[in-house]
């Protein structure tokens, strides 16, 4: 299962599993959708790039996570997939990536909750012997 949710007290935690560091932020895509919504009933109806940076992986990961926020936030727009390229340097990480998604509409995406922000609690992206795990809370 690429991701899936963790019982917590207050907020929401998300484990994320992929075979790669691109797959695991592209799943993470989804699993904030699907937090937010029901992600099966968005439809990929309008592509969007992306481009950010941070200085490490888990560090990037809230960048990216918080960005699929303030576009839900701000323009009302849900993410159904993502194609990502993340690139580990020694001093940055870099994201490029195209969003698929739409605007929200109101009938046929309910909202389950609604984020207030992506924490750096508890958050971490690791390597396994399958490849790479993320663990991420959002405030709700």
């Amino acid at each position: 299962m690429p991701f899936h949710f963790l019982d917590h007290t207050a907020d929401i935690a998300v484990r994320i599993n992929a075979p790669t560091l691109d797959g695991l932020f592209a799943e993470a895509a989804r699993a904030f959708t699907d937090a937010v919504s029901v992600l099966e009933r968005v439809e990929p109806r309008e592509r969007q790039g992306v481009a950010l940076q941070a200085d490490q992986p888990d560090l990037l990961l809230v960048e990216w996570l918080s960005h699929l926020l303030t576009r839900f936030d701000r323009d009302a727009w849900l993410v159904r997939s993502a194609r990502v390229a993340v690139e580990v340097g020694p001093e940055r990480c870099r994201l490029e990536a195209t969003l698929e998604g739409e605007p929200l509409d109101a009938v046929r995406h309910p909202i389950k909750v609604l984020i207030k922000a992506v924490t750096y609690h508890a958050l971490e992206v690791s390597r396994t012997k399958d490849g790479w795990q993320a663990t991420v809370v959002f405030d709700i």
